[in-house]
């Protein structure tokens, strides 16, 4: 997307947007056995790197309710933020942020709750494992039960987005210059790199959506069975994305909040309503066509 269509300059960037980044940290309940990798190693006549044995200390059922949450919110996470220079830090609207802190606040709360659950659990778990595993039990390899909440942690930090002002070091100015016009280019190139993710977001529900109903044909008659059925997600997946436009719009481009409102139309149906009534599939489907044809000049 060229940037200057919005009529947006970068410049102003960092008083719309900010740098977050998620860290989760978790205990893996596995851990390397290498006297058994020896042994298996050996047994086979194999070098001593072929393989290596993980041990599974506990059965991960235990870890999974952790780990559900874990992933939900590093999904989310994504959904919520867009990609910036590299792979650790996200950039979303600064406006956004207090709703942003909520969630994650929420998420959070969910987190710590499933973690003293299974910290409570724990001595009974390592209990079990000396059976379970047999002379390969070892009592080492298992934390305290206070090491062990230690090792699980969910924290959001927020950072500035940098500018070429932000630049200060003793050398020639041709050099400082030359520094500065190249952070101010990795800026506006991020920029437009996660402006297009919004794009490209917006033209995969649109996309599908006109894909999904435009296939689909309800049964006629009673025992017929209707074709290309789709989910509710069909409608949720473009109500989700709606939801958080404002934080992902982190140039305050006009065109995208346009689009925005544009796709309510597209929501204002239940799944349920579009799978019965022919006018109302047709009309979504149309309207979701034109928003499809109006960001793809963005891509």
């Amino acid at each position: 997307m060229n940037m200057m269509t919005t009529g947006i300059q970068p410049a102003a960037l960092e008083t719309r947007a900010m740098i977050v980044n998620l860290t989760i940290s978790q205990w893996s309940g596995r851990r390397l056995d290498r006297q058994v990798t020896d042994e298996v190693n050996s047994s086979h006549g194999a070098s001593d790197d072929a393989g290596r044995y993980n041990k599974l200390l506990i059965p991960k059922d235990a870890l999974a309710p952790i780990e559900k949450i874990v992933n939900a919110t590093r999904t989310d996470f994504r959904k919520r933020t867009l990609p910036w220079i590299d792979d650790g830090g996200r950039i979303m609207a600064a406006d956004a942020y207090l709703a942003h802190s909520r969630w994650i606040d929420g998420q959070r709360i969910k987190f710590d709750a499933a973690v003293d659950a299974f910290v409570t659990e724990y001595p009974s778990l390592l209990t079990a494992a000396s059976k379970r595993l047999n002379t390969m039990f070892k009592a080492e390899d298992y934390p305290s039960p206070e090491e062990l909440r230690t090792k699980f942690a969910m924290a959001v930090t927020v950072m500035p987005v940098p500018t070429a002002d932000d630049f200060r070091v003793n050398m020639s100015q041709a050099q400082a210059d030359r520094i500065r016009a190249d952070i101010e280019e990795n800026v506006r190139q991020a920029t437009a790199n996660a402006m297009r993710d919004v794009y490209r977001r917006i033209a995969d529900v649109t996309g599908r959506m006109v894909e999904r109903l435009t296939a689909y044909k309800p049964a006629q008659k009673k025992g017929e069975r209707s074709e290309g059925t789709f989910k509710d997600s069909l409608v949720e997946n473009v109500k989700d994305l709606v939801d958080i436009m404002p934080a992902l719009n982190i140039v305050g481009d006009p065109s995208l909040t346009a689009i925005a409102e544009e796709m309510r139309a597209l929501i204002k149906f239940p799944a349920d309503t579009l799978r019965v009534s022919p006018t109302a599939r047709q009309d979504v489907a149309d309207k979701a066509r034109e928003i499809l044809t109006t960001v793809s000049d963005y891509l």
